[in-house]
């Protein structure tokens, strides 16, 4: 018999490879139940990574990181040049684009609709919100030439207007302006349907204002510079929020799924590797007598408990190895899948779905490791166990 010493522990493995192979139902219920929860495991986390990185680019591609507003009490933002001067000179800002918004009412032969309508620079817009990709008949940039408006898609079906017809835009104590809709677009996610782009020189003559806007937007380099930058210019005067301030919901959710990940995948795989440590704790029960043989042929304590371990480890893995497999086939098929999202006015998007090899090693390893430790006791039990008294049954 080879040695308890041995780095390899042959015998210990000939014994757990002969209860494997002979229990084939125990062995078939203990893989399904580890292949099942890693493959769970891993699909949701794929899922919910997906989920952390779509909401993270729509921060980091589609969104302001500084929005400065007027302060209280007033209604646009006067000398606003000297604002964006300031930006500019804040290290990491890649675009400043100043807004001036206004409700107006859009009339198209008998049909009325009233629609959010902001005045922009579309180059430096785009920049921050990546617009103009969305854009799917006319261009952005036409805005540049007289009166004309980029309307979005939902807003012209309402409307019944195409492009190249005229809008008349009006409301109270406005001057009312015939408008050339010289593009439309598909509202991005979490955009209003009602909304119309036209030049800033638009929207100041539509409200017969002067030089003044009623928000700058900032976009940084890096995202988490951003409360840094929103400090920094509210120190000089202004009212600047950064976007942990302006969407703390996506902050929040950003955290609670990290930890949600965790707490579930942990939850899910004590759960099946304690399924194994039933199975171990019945093998001992069945096994008794041939545990009470070994021992009587030489076997130590060490080794009958080393032996159940190493099934319990050794299923862990196997288990946790097909799970990563039917995980993999599970996330592929998802991450093919397309969704309609209504609320978005129809757009289509393909489910987010991240593989990630670093997830599928982790897991697997942890599924092992719990399967050791949910066969420590019935291990231990079986190493204490009195040699007669075994072999009596």
């Amino acid at each position: 018999m080879p040695s308890a010493t041995k780095r390899i522990p042959a015998f210990e493995l000939s014994v757990v490879s002969r209860h494997i192979t002979y229990r084939k139902r125990g062995t078939a219920l203990s893989l399904a139940a580890i292949a099942l929860a890693v493959a769970v495991s891993l699909t949701f986390v794929a899922l919910q990574d997906g989920l952390q990185e779509f909401l993270f680019n729509i921060i980091v591609d589609d969104l302001p990181h500084v929005t400065v507003t007027p302060k209280d009490g007033d209604d646009y933002i006067h000398l606003y040049k000297s604002l964006i001067e300031w930006a500019w000179s804040i290290p990491g800002v890649v675009a400043v684009s100043p807004g001036l918004g206004t409700t107006a009412t859009f009339t198209h032969k008998d049909n009325v609709e009233n629609v959010e309508m902001l005045g922009v620079d579309p180059v430096e817009m785009d920049k921050i919100y990546n617009i103009a990709k969305y854009v799917t008949d006319g261009d952005l940039n036409s805005i540049h030439g007289g009166k004309r408006v980029v309307i979005c898609r939902k807003l012209a079906e309402r409307l019944k207007i195409n492009p190249g017809e005229t809008v008349v835009a009006s409301f109270p104590d406005a001057r009312p302006a015939g408008l050339v809709v010289s593009g439309i677009f598909d509202a991005p996610t979490g955009w209003p349907e009602d909304i119309a782009l036209v030049s800033l020189s638009t929207a100041r003559d539509f409200l017969n204002e002067g030089d003044v806007v009623s928000s700058v937007d900032i976009k940084l380099k890096d995202v988490y510079l951003a409360d840094a930058a929103a400090r920094r210019l509210n120190d000089l005067g202004y009212k600047a929020e950064s976007w942990q301030q302006l969407y703390p919901e996506i902050l929040r959710t950003l955290a609670i799924e990290g930890f949600q990940n965790i707490l579930i995948i942990l939850l899910i795989m004590i759960i099946a590797a304690f399924g194994i440590g039933s199975v171990m704790y019945m093998l001992v029960n069945e096994k008794t007598s041939e545990i009470g043989m070994l021992m009587a042929l030489g076997a130590t304590g060490r080794m009958i408990r080393d032996i159940f371990l190493l099934e319990s480890g050794i299923l862990g893995l196997m288990g946790g190895v097909a799970g990563a497999v039917l995980g993999l086939i599970f996330c592929l098929y998802l991450k093919s899948q397309v969704i309609n999202m209504s609320s978005a006015g129809g757009q289509q998007v393909t489910l987010p779905v991240i593989i990630s090899p670093w997830n599928f090693a982790v897991i697997v390893l942890t599924a092992a490791l719990l399967s050791v430790i949910a066969g420590a006791y019935p291990a231990w039990k079986a190493s204490r166990l009195d040699p007669v008294e075994a072999i009596n049954g």
